[in-house]
């Protein structure tokens, strides 16, 4: 990295600025700023790979969301997905990775503005509205002197309209072809007033949409957690099931030879009936509960944002300028009904079912236990309905700024407050010590058939339901910045030119759980929710950045331009570092242009990834079983295995020793317009991270227990106390990640006799994604490989074919989204006959996943200059996600909803109106 400190650098900069003469302005084209530069020139192709996405794209790409908009762009992969709220992960938010390389690597600006993430990370792109947006600008390089050297992977840049007077309302709605998921969208917009004319200029937008869930049980492909298929010329099963099941598995003690206990899973109405209940899986002597069916596969939403712009000419050199943004989100997933363990007396009223399982008091005496030691049960409380889980996001942003020209200077200085607060509620847990004594009193029983329990037993437990905002976090950012840019000296291709500024900005944090989430809830004040020995620690931390950049262009000749960029970030009590970057511009004809940078960057931990204290976080997304490596490591910390083949307790927290992630990036690229009617792109990128954040994922710890010693801990069951052996999935640093891979684009015009037919091709194929888990380690690859110690895949090519045929007034868009296939996780599966019989070929697989494509539709008529129809379908031809086995991460089954929609063919209609 550049070795530069504060002082030097601030000096070096304001005497370069004061020694150059004040220079006259170019004023016969309007010059403007570019993402990724501070510097105003004509707009053209620069020296940096910017994609940029019109309104007319916006529209014709049948896009409902700025979420949408941004998960079908060929350069965006991974990141938060709706997906992730089922079930609690994504916390309701959805965020942006350029290249795979993570949401808190990508900067997201609103003209120019740094938006707020969560506890000083992602951003949730729920808070804008499309509505507003007039274009997005993609910068897919990385580490912006302008911006702040942390935006390693890039920036995206949503772009609002400017001194427009332009009025209207819009109305759609989706609705798929079969049940679920419907959505409707409604959006009012317009301004008043002329900057040119009248000296000011306002403008608004209001936007509200409504989306219906879409339950697993509503897709064939989602349905249930036993799947069929073939593989290599033979048929096999997977199951994805449940221990917790409805009636409860009795787990009972088993001695060993070294005189401890394995337990051992056996279900009463398997022994009693011969066969296991209704949704669930025989499984030895147990029944595993066949949950995927009661999830959902997409979650509902309801969304709402305001966007305000006001802006003044004060004189004919200056132009001040306040914007305001409020949005609103709430999004509900829902997963399978709570399940946990729960003590039975074996000597209580259900005595007759534990005795048909093995458990009595004699053979308890006769392994040498207590005979009153009551059973572990492990039960779902089906009969209390799913878990659900309500993130209700309340989000505003003010922003001031004063812009203009200033003895030869373009300056522009800006004030902003944000401010974003979380809820979440939660339905469908009881509390967890009245739900104990409810089960002891033997009203309810946990071996009852699902629908089968009391209407006492209903209303007692109805009575012990948590309610209420559970959990709430609240991160505010304040940043103020200013910069100035002016043209210096002639060189051989125009005017060199400087750009210098100042930035600082304060994040905080502070988290508020409720009673029931910090263990003292209840009318006792000592409870919290069943199933779940999470203790929510109330946190809060803040911290200031202060940054300074300087920017020189220079056009060496007519044909060659360089630009240089460095920067300097200082935040207080963590760490400081100067970073830089410098680009070149090659033209050596109007057909041909060549481009490319080379730079440092430098990303601090977020809020969280530092502060957050440590705390239960949920299980693991898989079971498993006790090998040695963990009974060994129980052992060793004064815990047990959980047994037969169960999933573990996971926690995560904060780490304040973690150090700042520094990386390297390059870029290449050529550009060729031999006509108006056809250009073509490809731009080279690479980037390398050192001390990489991220937590070792957990396959590859159960896999290697020895090789992560540090990262096991014990787990105190709330009800049974029972000590159990535990994950800690905090985050660290790990190694190194080196990603590289090439952007294409390609444009074609063509007049045919239907009308003006335009094609553009954006692409993305991916060299290489690989990290280290630990520092000096070996390296893993997730190019088209869902690799099992990683657990998230890189596709290889993702890119769209949009196709537009304008006739009169009638405009036809076609749309091809498409993503090659990979390697799936390496999941256990049974063999079974042509009739489904089980047939002991048993193996580990690991499925090709399919190459996915889908063609979407949009027909717009203008009826008059005022009024447009619009009519499409998306997914014209109901394609199906291709066959997963993936089960960790998630809830649903039989696809992966991190990369694919469940939604199916769906039918789109438009109409909207300027007035």
């Amino acid at each position: 990295m550049f070795k530069l400190n504060a002082v030097s650098f601030a000096v070096a900069t304001i005497a370069a600025a004061a020694a150059l003469p004040a220079l006259a302005q170019d004023q016969q084209l309007e010059r403007v700023v570019v993402t990724g530069s501070a510097i105003k020139r004509i707009a053209a192709e620069g020296a940096l790979p910017v994609q940029t996405i019109s309104k007319q794209e916006i529209e014709r790409s049948g896009v409902t969301s700025v979420v949408e908009l941004m998960q079908n762009l060929s350069s965006i992969q991974g990141g938060v997905v709706e997906g992730d709220t089922v079930g609690g992960g994504g916390g309701g938010q959805a965020t942006v990775s350029i290249h795979n390389l993570g949401g808190d690597r990508t900067l997201v600006l609103l003209n120019g503005r740094r938006m707020i993430g969560e506890a000083g990370g992602s951003v949730d792109l729920n808070m804008i509205p499309l509505a507003i947006v007039e274009r997005v600008e993609v910068l897919t390089d990385g580490a912006s002197a302008l911006y702040g050297s942390d935006a390693v992977a890039g920036v995206v840049n949503f772009i609002t309209r400017t001194n427009s007077s332009k009025r209207n309302i819009t109305l759609s709605a989706s609705v798929p072809s079969e049940s679920g998921g419907k959505e409707r969208n409604a959006s009012i917009s317009g301004g008043f007033g002329d900057l040119d004319t009248d000296g000011f200029n306002v403008i608004a937008g209001l936007s509200i949409d409504k989306r219906d869930a879409l339950n697993a049980s509503q897709r064939e492909f989602s349905k249930t957690g036993v799947i069929h298929f073939g593989f290599e010329g033979k048929r096999y099963e997977f199951f994805n099931g449940s221990g917790s099941s409805i009636p409860g598995n009795v787990n009972v003690p088993i001695p060993k030879a070294d005189g401890t206990y394995d337990t051992v899973a056996r279900n009463a109405y398997l022994a009693q009936n011969g066969k296991c209940a209704p949704m669930h899986v025989k499984d030895g002597d147990s029944c595993s509960f066949d949950y995927a069916g009661t999830v959902q596969a997409f979650p509902d939403r309801e969304r709402s944002n305001f966007f305000g712009s006001f802006s003044k000419k004060l004189g004919e050199n200056h132009l001040f300028r306040a914007d305001v943004l409020l949005g609103k989100t709430k999004t509900s997933g829902k997963i399978a009904a709570v399940p946990g363990q729960v003590l039975v007396d074996v000597n209580g009223p259900f005595a007759k079912e534990l005795a048909s399982v093995g458990y009595t008091p004699a053979y308890l005496s006769s392994i040498g236990l207590d005979p009153n030691r009551p059973a572990a049960v492990s039960y779902r409380v089906y009969d209390l309905g799913n878990r659900t889980s309500t993130f209700e996001r309340d989000t505003k942003g003010l922003w001031l700024s004063l812009e203009g020209q200033l003895a030869g200077w373009d300056y522009n200085a800006s004030l902003g407050y944000q401010r974003a607060l979380m809820e979440e509620s939660n339905a469908g847990y009881p509390l967890a010590n009245a739900f104990g004594a409810l089960l002891r009193s033997g009203i309810w029983n946990p071996f009852a058939l699902p629908g089968q329990q009391s209407q006492a037993a209903m209303d007692a437990a109805k009575a012990i339901m948590i309610s209420g905002v559970y959990d709430s976090e609240k991160s505010t950012l304040m940043n103020a910045d200013v910069r100035a840019s002016r043209e210096l000296f002639a060189l051989g291709g125009g005017k060199a030119a400087l750009a210098v500024g100042a930035s600082f900005s304060q994040d905080k944090v502070s988290t508020d759980p409720g009673a029931v989430a910090r263990g003292v809830g209840g009318p006792n004040g000592n409870d919290q929710r069943f199933g779940d020995g999470t203790v929510a620690i109330p946190y809060s931390a803040k911290r200031d950045t202060m940054g300074l950049f300087g920017e020189l262009v220079a056009p060496i000749s007519k044909t060659f331009e360089l630009t240089a960029g460095l920067r300097y970030d200082d935040y207080r009590h963590i760490a400081s570092a100067t970073n830089g970057k410098v680009s070149f511009r090659f033209q050596p004809s109007p057909v041909v242009l060549l481009r490319g940078s080379i730079g440092t960057g430098f990303r601090v931990p977020t809020l969280r990834q530092l502060y957050r204290p440590l705390q239960e976080f949920g299980v693991t997304a898989e079971p498993y079983a006790c090998s040695d490596e963990m009974s060994a490591m129980a052992k060793s910390l004064g815990a047990a295995c959980q047994g037969s083949k169960k999933q573990y307790n996971v926690y995560t927290g904060g780490n304040k020793a973690i150090q700042p992630e520094e990386s390297k990036q390059a870029t290449l690229g050529v550009r060729i317009e031999p006509s108006s009617s056809f250009s073509v792109g490809a731009d080279w990128w690479w980037v390398g991270i050192d001390k990489t954040f991220g937590s070792v994922d957990e396959n590859e710890a159960f896999g290697n227990v020895n090789k992560y010693s540090n990262l096991w801990m014990v787990y105190t069951d709330p009800v049974t106390k029972e000590k159990f052996l535990a994950y800690n999935a905090s985050q660290t640093n790990l190694g190194k990640s080196y990603t590289s891979g090439i952007d294409f684009d390609a444009t074609a015009r063509f007049d045919t006799p239907l009308g003006k037919l335009t094609s553009n091709l954006r692409a993305t194929y991916m060299l290489r994604s690989k990290k280290q888990l630990l520092a000096g380690g070996e390296y893993f690859s997730t190019v088209a490989d869902n690799h099992p110690s990683i657990g998230d895949v890189t596709f290889r090519w993702k890119g769209q074919l949009t196709n537009t045929l304008q006739s009169g007034r009638w405009i036809h868009a076609a749309n091809i989204n498409f993503q090659s296939g990979y390697k799936d996780f390496p999941t256990d599966v049974y063999g079974i006959d042509a009739n489904g019989n089980y047939n002991g070929d048993d193996r580990t697989v690991r499925l090709k996943v399919k190459p996915y494509a889908t063609l979407d539709w949009q027909t717009t008529y203008a009826w008059n200059k005022q009024l447009t129809l619009t009519g499409g379908v998306k997914n014209v031809f109901d394609k199906e996600p291709p066959l997963s086995l993936r089960a960790k991460g998630g809830h649903m089954l039989g696809f992966d909803y991190r990369y694919y929609s469940p939604l199916g063919r769906t039918l789109q209609v438009k109409a909207s109106y300027d007035f």
